[in-house]
């Protein structure tokens, strides 16, 4: 067989064909458990699904033996559907419906066999006008059906087949062997079809030929086909069960469910009643069962598979039941039950993780819905879920924070992991735009920390500022944002003691923290920090009645900026606090620009001024985003880096070190040389300054 892509929701293999390619007896015997596996049991489920998706009004009229294995005749294998009351011999099953599979072809349709009475009466059935009228009107052949009537090898009618073939069988009687009309798909067709467009297929297939059917099986065929057109039945014991299971008599509901299946064999409303009818009253199999029966009636229901996988519960069969759930979600991903009731079962199984990820969905689908009702009882059943922390390991550290575009060596990263875990104070100083905030916050979620970004100000004096205060108007005290996360992270830690658990982490960053003096909007910190080293824990009293621990899940990083707004430290705060220095290289930087135009521009800029004026990855990024959008509107990125450089590089070049007047010269040079004309005059402009005063700034 020549190479195909298999659809993986089809019911067979190549394997399938192959083995049919070698099937005869001895080689059977020795491949049985291959046969069985590749062809008898996707063969029998195939035919299965097709006689549980054909309406009623087909399936009440045909004798079904779908429970025994497919029929293995000489080479292929087939299953028949024959008129209800055949007996199953050579003598009366003469016409079906029939599927078989063979080396070379899935083939389905109409089969009459020839020198039988249901021949001869469909030949006399459509020899009449009427007769013929009724089967065009309501025969509409799928393209690919091939009609075979002799061995003569005439070709029928293009534009009119079935008229032409009635015709000669008409006439042809006496030399018309089998009749046949059936669509054949060749095994590279077949693997490309999922389960359910192959029963579709089939189905359709069926429905198209079976008023042929019935012209060969009843001697007053109109009659039949009238009432098979046109039925006129009440479902009143389809009714009647519904009813009596809305008003919880089960064992009613489901007799009556009975009687409406007998009527009507494929109603798939009274599966799934009578399956929820029979999981009320305990008979959780006979529930499983008719569910079973509903999805290969309707195999995309997903309320079908939501029931059943509430069956398999009951029965503590979860792993199967977490199955049927995902199958309902496939279908309807907004299924707020089916997320509830899989949130229970992963519960149940003791996955936390996935637990909480369902119930949380189901929250915000019930939220959506309105049903507030349970919605309150998901958010009750995950209140008492708690995940027993689990550090990972540096390497994934690593992969993490390195996922989300941070350039950071392996050494640095290793660093701050190690100087948090050493003293969980870290002072994270460098230039602007190196990222250290965004460390912080990487770090952060790659070990799953609660985090706070703490924006210092620089008019912060006390403590108060940080921590919050006791108001003298209405005796309350008033938290921060700041307060509130270390009782937050005060509250995990001594749950976690209470359940015996490792606590989850609370990162707590102070951004540009030397804003203000340290020592004093953070003097409580700097004397308990010492005291939770020794101990483990130590307290911070908030107000007379008010303290709050800082507990050993409780990091604290601060980010520094040096320059003319910024305090330095005085030694205690190094004493308590690691420092690590980020820093901006050259080669990170090169390679973080990325493959734009002026790459080499860029960077010979940063040569020249980067001892007097440095900038980093945040002013890159600046200035590709500003290059892009400008080109957007048709400016070359020539003019858009000048007018970068004159915005985003020259405000950073000033003071009265001698480097500055280096630095503005070659600036100039280079602005020059590349026709930066709004850049080089104000460069000019500003080295010409330093070269009178011995000072230069932008203004």
């Amino acid at each position: 067989m020549a190479d195909v892509t298999v659809n993986p929701e089809c019911p067979f293999s190549e394997e399938t064909f192959n083995l049919l390619a070698q099937l005869d007896q001895d080689f059977y015997i020795a491949h049985e458990a291959e046969f069985k596996k590749y062809v008898e049991q996707p063969f029998q489920k195939l035919c299965r699904q097709v006689a549980a998706q054909l309406p009623n009004e087909i399936i009440k009229r045909l004798e079904l033996k779908l429970d025994t294995s497919p029929t293995l005749v000489h080479k292929y294998y087939e299953s028949n559907f024959y008129k209800k009351g055949t007996i199953f011999d050579t003598k009366t099953a003469n016409t079906s419906l029939f599927v078989h599979v063979v080396p070379t072809t899935l083939c389905f349709g109409l089969f009459i066999i020839d020198e039988t009475n249901d021949k001869e009466r469909f030949i006399e059935n459509v020899k009449t006008n009427f007769n013929k009228e009724i089967i065009f009107q309501n025969t509409f052949l799928p393209d690919n059906c091939e009609l075979h009537f002799s061995s003569s090898g005439k070709s029928l009618d293009a534009i009119n087949p079935l008229g032409d073939w009635l015709k000669l069988l008409a006439r042809q009687n006496s030399r018309t062997k089998n009749i046949q009309a059936s669509v054949h798909l060749e095994p590279n067709e077949v693997l490309l079809y999922s389960s359910e467009q192959l029963t579709t297929q089939i189905k359709k297939t069926f429905e198209s030929l079976f008023v042929l059917f019935l012209m060969a099986t009843f001697d007053s065929p109109i009659q039949e086909i009238r009432q098979y057109l046109n039925p006129f039945q009440k479902p009143r014991h389809l009714n009647l069960g519904i009813r009596n299971y809305q008003k919880g008599k089960y064992q009613i509901s489901i007799e009556e469910l009975n009687k409406a299946l007998e009527e009507a064999p494929n109603l798939a409303d009274a599966y799934s009643y009578r399956g929820q009818a029979k999981a009320e009253l305990g008979d959780i199999e006979g529930a499983i069962s008719d569910y079973n029966q509903l999805l290969l009636i309707q195999p995309k229901n997903s309320e079908a598979y939501y029931n059943r996988g509430n069956a398999y519960h009951k029965l503590k069969d979860y792993d199967t039941a977490i199955q049927d759930y995902n199958q309902a979600l496939n279908i309807n991903p907004n299924f707020a039950l089916a997320h509830y009731q899989r949130g229970l079962t992963y519960l149940a199984l003791e996955n936390h993780e996935r637990a909480i990820e369902d119930l949380c969905r189901a929250v915000e689908l019930f939220e959506q819905e309105k049903d507030m009702d349970k919605s309150e009882e998901a958010q009750s059943i995950l209140k008492t879920i708690q995940l027993d922390y689990s550090e990972p390991s540096f390497t994934e550290i690593c992969q993490k924070v390195h996922s989300r575009g941070l350039r950071i060596s392996d050494s640095t990263l290793r660093r701050y992991h190690l100087a948090l875990k050493s003293r969980k104070f870290v002072i994270l100083s460098g230039i602007s735009g190196t990222g250290k905030t965004w460390l912080t916050k990487a770090y952060a979620n790659a070990v799953e920390a609660e985090y706070l970004l703490v924006p210092v100000a620089p008019n912060w004096m006390t403590n108060e500022d940080l921590l919050g205060y006791l108001s003298p108007i209405d005796n309350k005290y008033h938290d921060t944002d700041f307060s509130t996360f270390l009782e937050k992270a005060e509250e995990e830690y001594q749950q976690a003691q209470v359940e015996k658990r490792t606590p989850q982490p609370y990162h707590l960053v102070l951004d540009e923290m030397n804003l203000a003096r340290v020592e004093y909007y953070f003097a409580k910190f700097l004397s308990v920090m010492e005291v939770r080293m020794r101990e483990g824990v130590a307290q911070i009293q908030l107000a007379p009645d008010k303290q709050v621990l800082l507990t050993p899940n409780l990091y604290f990083i601060g980010t520094v900026n040096v320059d003319e707004t910024t305090h330095s430290f005085a030694d205690k705060v190094y004493d308590r606090a690691q420092l690590i220095e980020l820093e901006a290289h050259r080669q990170a930087l090169y390679e973080h620009l990325g493959d734009v135009p002026y790459r080499e521009i860029l960077m010979k800029i940063w040569d020249e001024v980067h001892t007097v004026a440095p900038f980093a990855f945040r002013v890159i990024d600046e200035i590709k985003t500003y290059v892009e959008e400008a080109e957007a509107l048709n400016v070359s990125w020539q003019n858009a880096l000048d007018e970068q450089l004159l915005q985003k590089i020259l405000p950073k070049v000033k003071g009265t070190d001698d480097r500055v007047g280096v630095a503005l010269q070659a600036f100039v040079d280079i602005a020059n040389d590349k026709g930066f004309t709004l850049s080089h005059k104000k460069a000019t402009k500003m080295l010409e300054t330093f070269n009178q005063h011995g000072f230069t700034s932008y203004f």
